[in-house]
């Protein structure tokens, strides 16, 4: 599995921001009053304002030469971690170093080689992120849905996952190496990309843990993470009305006042997949460009078919012709407040 995208929790947000940003040299991508993202690589960090004081543990990966100018850096700082010997630079399976961020997480940068064969300069992405538990095996089991490679030898301490990223399963109560701090269970959201896996999204019943798995994208000379469908409309509730309770999609997220625009976000089913309508405060119409545009939602179902149909009949949708007569004869069309076509039609797709 690849990790995607890290969210924490900071007491200290702007120490955080110019530590993250200028000490590791991160490239900011969002900074807003209560939270910021930094991307490491293939992988995005973003940490949130917390009153309540967190603790994690968190592994950079980059090369040899970024390896050594980080540890320069980090050395003069003086927030370098030794270990039982009085040791700052380590070695497992390659150089390894440990050093505390302004919150006092123990941070660690490994020097591995670049499993994606990429050029790039700096970290490569996040390869490990710790999950204290009180129930190794428990949590193990929640987790079971994605791919592990890793055997479960210890009942305090495991990885779980793989070698392009693991989950650092610990027991609650048992210290980060290479210090003696006691770990506890502070909020993480983890997004994970992996060949093997559906789509799904796993909270843990009573653990601070929220993990969004989706499937690798296939293509190498596209490494898409998320497609989304983006359009403005000045008929914000109605066009969301139309999509919502009439076609039945599924809101999975929105925001609000984000330099003038509002948006809601639509999965198909999800969010790996999904559409986003924005409204700006000056207004901003899209009108539909031609009525051979389609949004097409196949239907294996006789009765999900059926009951769609009778959905947007009750709610005052009424089909409209299509220009291409395959529609027809295979499907149903309907209109939405903007002019953009939407089809059910029965039958498997490609």
């Amino acid at each position: 599995m690849n990790i995607i995208k890290i969210t924490l929790e900071t007491t200290c947000l702007d120490e955080m921001k110019l530590f993250y940003h200028e000490v590791l040299e991160l490239a900011l991508v969002e900074d807003f009053e209560n939270y910021f993202t930094v991307e490491a690589g293939s992988t995005r960090l973003t940490f949130i304002h917390s009153e309540q004081k967190p603790y994690y543990h968190v592994a950079f990966r980059t090369g040899l030469e970024h390896f050594d100018y980080m540890y320069q850096k980090l050395e003069k700082l003086g927030v370098l971690l030794e270990n039982e010997h009085g040791e700052t630079s380590m070695y497992w399976k390659g150089k390894q170093l440990y050093f505390h961020d302004p919150e006092r997480n123990i941070m660690e940068i490994l020097e591995r080689p670049n499993s994606a064969n990429t050029s790039i300069e700096g970290f490569y992405d996040i390869g490990e992120i710790g999950l204290p538990s009180p129930d190794l095996n428990e949590f193990s089991q929640f987790l079971s849905t994605i791919p592990n490679e890793f055997a479960a030898v210890d009942p305090s301490f495991r990885f779980f996952g793989g070698n392009e990223g693991v989950f650092v399963l610990t027991k609650s109560g048992r210290p980060w190496y290479p210090l003696q701090k006691r770990a506890y269970i502070s909020p993480v959201t983890v997004e994970i990309a992996s060949e093997d896996a559906s789509e799904h999204r796993l909270y843990h019943p009573t653990l601070p843990y929220k993990i969004k798995v989706k499937p690798k994208w296939k293509s190498n000379l596209l490494p898409v993470y998320q497609v989304r469908i983006a359009r403005s409309t000045d008929q914000w509730e109605d066009v969301l009305a139309f999509y919502e309770k009439g076609v039945g999609l599924e809101r999975i997220g929105s925001f609000e006042n984000h330099d003038g625009y509002d948006g809601v976000m639509l999965g198909l089913p999800g969010a790996s997949y999904h559409l986003e309508f924005t409204r700006h405060v000056d207004g901003h119409p899209c009108p539909a460009p031609t009525d051979d545009n389609l949004l097409v939602f196949y239907l294996t179902d006789q009765r999900a078919f059926a009951d769609a149909k009778e959905r947007m009949l009750s709610l005052g949708y009424h089909p409209v012709p299509p220009v291409n007569p395959y529609w027809e004869s295979r499907g149903v069309t309907f209109r939405d407040p903007d002019g953009w076509r939407v089809v059910f039609c029965l039958g498997t797709g490609i």
